[in-house]
């Protein structure tokens, strides 16, 4: 047995046992996937351990998870995402760690899992937080999404960072649900409408309850629209209507499916949807009783 071998059974024994810690190394060196992964386990842990000791503790404690879910051939990537999450908070990489064996688990193409890390490693470089929501979401998101689509999605969610960061949160975590209804080009524009229901309350701190409700409620709302080019027209108006009066925009949302399915056909509903953007952009009350008539 070489050094490097005993080096990491020494290491993971600490918390695992003795016995524990000769089976995971075993597993790792009997891998024909990933050679050298004893080598590259040992000096991932020891970086981990510099940038915090309960991290690294945490992501030994997981190791005997990630082995029941047959994911320790992601070992290398895995810990590389969580040195950069705990180098950002340790407290995000305490999170990590306990819950990543979960969702790898969750994703069963190798070279999917491997697309997840690599994308989420990117994103820690940026925000931790949007790394760590994006990787919970990630086992839906790449059934929804191919490969080619996911980082446009997700850049929309770093630009929302900048400009609220619970806007931004809640859009990652919505990802799987809107793509479902609304293509790239339209996410900015549902996002955007979004962040036009933020409101102040009687405390005079900001209120995220009309937002946080339309990033979770529209796209079942939009779902009900058979044609993808009325649905991009809807989130337009809604928007227009929600620059002046939130509460026009929230319930010509809420309307919309039913008022539209009593106009003949498509043709017809974006002409509706053309003159009620018009009016829209004037006068909110006025518009929202054109749509309703």
């Amino acid at each position: 047995m070489s050094d490097t071998h005993k080096q990491l059974i020494a290491k993971l024994a600490k918390e695992l046992g003795p016995d524990t810690a000769q089976h995971l190394v075993s597993c790792f060196a009997d891998s024909t996937a990933k050679p050298n992964q004893v080598e590259g386990v040992l000096v991932l842990l020891d970086e981990l351990s510099e940038a915090s000791a309960k991290v690294a503790r945490a992501a030994i404690d997981s190791f005997p998870e990630l082995q029941r879910r047959d994911r320790l051939s992601d070992s290398l990537a895995w810990l590389d995402l969580g040195i950069a999450l705990a180098e950002s908070s340790g407290a995000i990489g305490l999170k990590f760690f306990k819950e990543s064996p979960l969702v790898l688990g969750l994703i069963e193409q190798p070279s999917v899992r491997s697309l997840v890390l690599k994308t989420a490693l990117e994103l820690a470089e940026q925000d931790a937080n949007v790394a760590l929501e994006f990787l919970r979401v990630a086992p839906e998101v790449v059934t929804v999404l191919s490969p080619d689509q996911l980082g446009a999605w997700l850049e929309i969610g770093l630009e929302l960072t900048q400009v609220d960061f619970v806007v931004a949160l809640e859009y990652i975590r919505q990802i799987p649900a809107v793509a479902r209804v609304l293509p790239i080009q339209d996410s900015r524009a549902w996002a955007t409408f979004g962040l036009k229901l933020i409101s102040t309350n009687s405390f005079g701190k900001t209120d995220y309850f009309g937002t946080i409700e339309f990033l979770r409620t529209s796209p079942l709302i939009l779902g009900d629209l058979e044609d993808p080019s009325v649905r991009a027209k809807v989130v337009m108006v809604g928007s227009l209507l929600a620059e002046r009066d939130p509460g026009s925009g929230i319930a010509w949302l809420s309307e919309s499916p039913r008022l539209l399915r009593g106009v003949s056909n498509e043709g017809w509903r974006l002409k509706v949807l053309q003159y009620g953007a018009l009016v829209a952009e004037r006068d909110a009350e006025t518009a929202l009783a054109y749509l309703r008539r």
